[in-house]
């Protein structure tokens, strides 16, 4: 084992150079070799792909600037991994239906994502991960789009002139949209098929192999049952886009994949400690639940929060971090419903949430390599839990076998008169998304062994899907009503009751006591991550500080 090592202050310092920061202009990137060498590359790139042409300025034309943004792609342990400057267009001087009109462009959903890799692991296939470079680059503009030089970039022939763009470049409003355009086309040509269910999954069935690909606009999942099927689409895609393989699935949108002998974790600790460090809050005492039990937060309680953007970005940032840990569900849920005007009470609610963060950075969301294909859920609402107006949360989580792959929280749109009532829209908000994955496994290939069951802890609820008896009761639940009673006569789901005490979408509806927390995010499978795959976040960056000086050293000695 190598001898610690810990420099001295004056040494530390001079370990740690400007290149390790992000530069916020052009002015001051320029004087660092490294971003000057990732400006240069990208230029070469835009060149190369001919993004654009350069022709005269004109006043009638609406001219779109363009700036440089740096940033440095991390690896999960915390490692630089390279410097990265993108040329980046000013798309709010854009004008609508002058130089852009459609926008939107489809992202795989969280949900899709966690099946097909249930899906994937279970039937023990191969799981790819590619980067397209520059992909916006790619994407063909249908509209003249006029853009400023570059920066630092100007033709010396034709100083004055402006790009014309012929192909999509970020920043643009259309980019997002013109790049899945082209790469959807080309899977198509392929032989794929886009999914109705998720307009961001492809699917290729033949006799020899199927193969699920997952696009989230340039990061892409491919799955196969043949291994080598996946080199020869990413030989095929090579022709028409810069591919980079990354090899095997371990790190995708901040999420980290880390195999078990059981199946895998999807772990966002390095996001967590992100948080944590933003909010100085990595040296808090950690708590062994999100929210009191007793918290009851309501809109009109305790003295203003003067910080309303450092509330929101936090609160937007554990959204984002809720798509691997259902546990924190709820009371993310609970504190963006205070967005408009956070209060200070508002606010401890966030730190308590950041200190049960601290004390579980290590865990994630396990999903087990388990053969079994049938689909259970379990659906829970909080009667009138909103002191403000009385709505009720419902909530749901849907398991794969053993792997939770779907759960929600959501405050319902309207008051319910009963708790039988708000159970019951829980029920049919659940009903709606057993229907939506079972479209999704049909055009996946997957078969359901038996007809999905809800589970539901309330007797009214559970009566009232099978039985007319309380209709005369129920007709402002009408269409919900039907909705599950056509389902349920159709043998499509099957709905049964369970004692609240093994209700698992409880933990989503409320605050639970601190005692009962930890026995449902078991079952929910947020487990900690081993100890041998642990220490990557905390331990790694000294660790990389301490072998970029050794070699920094053995410069400034060979340099003498």
């Amino acid at each position: 084992m190598a001898p610690s090592f810990t420099p001295y202050p004056e040494l530390f310092l001079a370990a740690v150079d400007s290149s390790i920061t992000e530069p916020t202009c052009y002015s001051t990137a320029v004087k660092i070799p490294e971003w000057r060498t990732a400006m240069n590359l990208e230029f070469d790139a835009l060149l190369k792909n001919h993004t654009w042409s350069l022709v005269p300025q004109s006043q009638a034309r609406n001219l779109v600037g363009c700036k440089w943004v740096f940033r440095i792609k991390r690896k999960a342990d915390g490692s630089i991994e390279r410097y990265k400057a993108r040329l980046v267009a000013k798309g709010f001087h854009q004008q609508p239906g002058i130089d852009y009109g459609e926008t939107f462009s489809p992202v795989i959903k969280p949900t899709t994502v966690r099946t097909v890799l249930s899906i994937a692991i279970s039937a023990g296939w191969s799981v790819r991960q590619i980067d397209i470079h520059n992909a916006f680059l790619h994407g063909t503009l249908s509209e003249d789009v006029f853009m400023s030089q570059p920066p630092g970039f100007n033709h010396p022939q034709f100083p004055s002139h402006v790009c014309k763009l012929q192909k999509a470049i970020y920043g643009l409003k259309q980019a997002p949209r013109a790049w899945f355009s082209k790469l959807s086309s080309r899977l198509l040509q392929l032989g794929f098929c886009g999914s109705l269910s998720d307009t961001s999954l492809f699917i290729l069935k033949n006799a020899s192999f199927t193969m699920y690909v997952l696009i989230y606009v340039d990061d892409i999942i491919i799955t196969c049952s043949k291994a080598t099927a996946i080199d020869d689409l990413l030989h095929q895609l090579s022709s028409d886009f810069a591919v980079k393989d990354l090899g095997k699935l371990n790190f995708f949108l901040g999420i980290e994949v880390l195999e078990t002998p059981t199946g895998v974790i999807l772990s966002q600790q390095r996001y967590i400690l992100d948080i944590l460090k933003r909010t100085n809050m990595q040296d808090a005492k950690p708590v062994s639940s999100p929210m009191a039990s007793s918290t009851s937060l309501t809109a009109h309680e305790g003295p203003s929060f003067s910080d309303h953007t450092l509330y929101r970005s936090t609160v937007g940032a554990l959204q984002y971090l809720s798509l691997t840990r259902p546990d924190i569900a709820f009371a993310v849920n609970k504190l963006s419903q205070f967005m408009h005007a956070p209060t200070l009470l508002h606010w401890q609610a966030v730190k308590r949430l950041l200190r049960y963060l601290k004390h579980t950075i290590q865990f994630g969301l396990h999903l087990f390599r388990s053969s079994c294909s049938d689909l259970q859920a379990y659906c829970d609402a909080d009667w009138a839990g909103s002191r403000d107006d009385r709505r009720s949360t419902g909530s749901y989580c849907v398991f794969l076998g053993k792997n939770l792959i779907s759960w929600g929280c959501k405050k319902q749109a309207t008051v319910a008169r009963s708790s039988t009532e708000a159970e019951y829209k829980a029920l049919a908000n659940t009903a709606a998304e057993l229907k939506w994955l079972h479209s999704l496994f049909c055009e996946l290939g997957v078969s359901i062994s038996s007809p999905p069951t809800i589970w539901c802890d309330n007797i009214g609820a559970t009566y009232l899907s099978s039985n007319p008896v309380f209709h005369a009761r129920t007709k402002h639940v009408e269409i919900d009503f039907h909705f599950v009673r056509d389902m349920v006569a159709n043998k499509s789901i099957s709905v049964r009751f369970l004692c609240s005490k093994d209700q698992l979408a409880d933990l989503l509806t409320k605050p639970i006591s601190s005692s009962r927390f930890p026995l449902l995010r078991t079952k929910l499978n947020v487990l900690p991550i081993p100890l041998g795959l642990r220490g990557r976040v905390e331990d790694n960056a000294p660790r990389q500080l301490e072998q970029k000086y050794d070699k920094d050293k053995l410069k400034y000695a060979e340099e003498l």
